[in-house]
């Protein structure tokens, strides 16, 4: 039992993060011995390789400006533990989640007793959050996948819809190193009488019907020929002769906003365009091309097929400026594939480090390019010399623009910046 959160979140974190596994029967006699009932709630599940926590928060503000009772479950998060689990896209408090940590921790125990087994990070994170649903009553649950699909934690309820984003090439050491296989365990979230939406790639069209031609579910693709786009920045489409404005950044949010509305619209035909329009414009979600600061932006693009669309939006909706990248990466990425991505468009790029167990030394990347070890000094240097012509995008990890944006938060670089000055 804890008394301190950072206790708590200290030692869930410190279980193994994913254990090995050929079937969910682990997770599903994990699920029973919970005992909680979730058949009175709907259920959206959310895969695909990119775009997939934009897709849960938009779907999340329609709901809630629909008047319905909300739970959010994604991942990683970017500054705070508490990210992960919300409840009307309010982070759990630090009370309910010690509380939720401190009953796992028993729970983990007894499994471990009466299974032989203990569970693994996400496993006990995944029965957090149903739990915290459960007592929070919700009327709908909105539950990203971790990791692929066929075999990951939440994959062990029936969902009223499923949705698939977009399908690319990461943790192919899970996953497989071929897109159709990847994509053939994102499609393992299916069940008998499923329906799936998606808007993944067209080349990949073929695939989805063969492998969904002999199963029980009905399906929808989705591309952009579907909507006529009005402007880039910001983001305006009409789709089904109603006009839609994005308030996310990024060419990106075209496709993952289509399927969160086409995904309301099939679960809840009844939310008027109205609702739909009022809750998309009130979506927020950190680290998608997010403005930190002035023409400063940190964009969680963190493996190839998430480059390649910030490489698409960089040249459309920053078309007129000179794109500044700072760059950093965990050493489990494709770290020659992102930095040649983004030497088609950045016309700058300077490497710096972040505290984290997994980063790597970056030295072999470099090059002729500049290397600045604190990355609050690289913001500061680049700062100083941009002009308004010049946009600053800080990519390369998840787990580094969570760092940057907590540091600036915390108004650490203001700090750093007085003390130059002194």
């Amino acid at each position: 039992m804890f008394n301190v959160l950072l206790d708590a979140t200290n030692w869930l974190e410190s279980q193994i993060k994913f254990k090995p596994k050929t079937d969910l029967v682990r997770m599903r006699a994990a699920y029973k011995l919970l005992d909680v009932d979730l058949n009175g709630i709907k259920k959206i599940h959310v895969a695909g390789t990119n775009g997939k926590g934009s897709v849960c928060s938009y779907m999340s503000y329609i709901l809630i400006e629909a008047g319905y009772k909300v739970g959010t479950y994604t991942s990683p998060y970017l500054v705070r533990f508490n990210e992960r689990i919300r409840v009307q896209m309010k982070e759990i408090n630090d009370q309910d989640l010690l509380d939720q940590i401190n009953f796992i921790y028993q729970f983990n125990n007894q499994f471990h007793q009466s299974y032989g087994e203990t569970l693994s990070f996400f496993e006990l994170l995944t029965l957090m959050s149903m739990r915290h649903f459960y007592q929070s009553k919700v009327d709908v649950m909105i539950i990203e996948v971790g990791l692929g699909g066929l075999l990951d934690a939440t994959n062990i309820l029936n969902y009223d819809l499923s949705l698939i984003t977009s399908i690319g090439f990461d943790h192919m050491k899970q996953l497989g190193n071929t897109l159709e296989s990847i994509a053939s365990n994102k499609l393992g979230i299916l069940k008998k009488g499923n329906h799936l939406i998606t808007t993944v790639d067209e080349t990949l069209h073929p695939y989805f019907d063969k492998y969904l031609e002999n199963n029980d579910v009905t399906y929808h693709f989705l591309t952009k020929k579907d909507i006529h786009l009005l402007s880039e920045n910001p983001i305006r489409y009409t789709y089904d002769q109603k006009i839609y404005t994005i308030p996310l950044v990024g060419s990106y949010q075209i496709l993952n906003s289509l399927l969160s509305i086409e995904g309301i619209r099939y679960l809840y035909p009844s939310i008027s365009y109205d609702i739909i329009d009022r809750g998309i414009q009130k979506t927020t979600w950190y680290g998608r091309l997010e403005m930190i600061d002035t023409n400063i932006y940190i964009d969680g693009a963190h493996n190839i097929h998430a480059m390649d669309a910030l490489v698409e939006t960089a040249k459309t909706t920053f078309r007129d400026k000179d794109i500044w990248i700072l760059f950093s990466a965990l050493g489990d990425k494709d770290i020659l594939g992102m930095i040649k991505r983004i030497k088609t468009f950045a016309k700058r790029v300077v490497f710096t480090s972040f505290p984290d167990p997994r980063f790597v030394d970056l030295s072999p990347y470099i090059g002729d390019d500049i290397y600045l070890d604190d990355p609050h000094q690289a913001i500061l240097e680049l700062k100083r010399q941009m002009t308004d012509h010049v946009i600053l995008i800080i990519t390369g990890s998840l787990h580094f623009i969570g760092y940057i944006k907590k540091t600036y938060d915390e108004h650490l670089v203001n700090t750093f910046l007085s003390k130059k000055q002194d």
